[in-house]
């Protein structure tokens, strides 16, 4: 590795869903993410939520308190389409179930293939690296 310059992404997002741990949801996540073109820093992780065994509301549904936490950075262009097909691929509308969340990066690096970056380069497009 001789080239240390840092390539900078300056027009990326990162989208955050937490849900209920052991239903296979981060798998589902991690793929529906996949199939609509999401390839970069997705991982997954276990959290504790607060207020375990509390409920919700009058509904009376009870919330596990352990969570799985799944991160992806998607290209600013991405980022609606990613956070609507993760939303509807666990079904969040379902109580208790998880949430979702976007964050804006001001700023993120990480290893682009030289073959990649001349292929943006050659297209016009800079993806947001200087």
């Amino acid at each position: 590795m001789s080239d240390h310059n840092i390539t900078y992404l300056t027009d990326v997002s990162l989208l955050t869903c937490v849900v209920q741990s052991g239903f296979g949801f981060s798998e589902v996540i991690l793929k529906a993410a996949r199939d609509v073109g999401a390839t970069a820093g997705a991982f997954s992780h276990r959290a504790r939520g607060i207020g375990a065994r509390e409920r919700l509301g009058i509904l009376g549904i009870a919330v596990e308190a352990d969570k799985e936490v799944i991160s992806i950075m998607v290209s600013s262009e991405q980022r609606d389409l990613v956070y609507d097909t993760l939303y509807r691929a666990v079904d969040l509308s379902v109580p208790g179930r998880g949430f979702i969340y976007i964050t804006p990066l001001e700023k993120a690096s990480t290893y682009i293939p030289k073959s990649m970056m001349e292929k943006l380069d050659n297209n016009g497009q800079d993806g947001g690296h200087a």
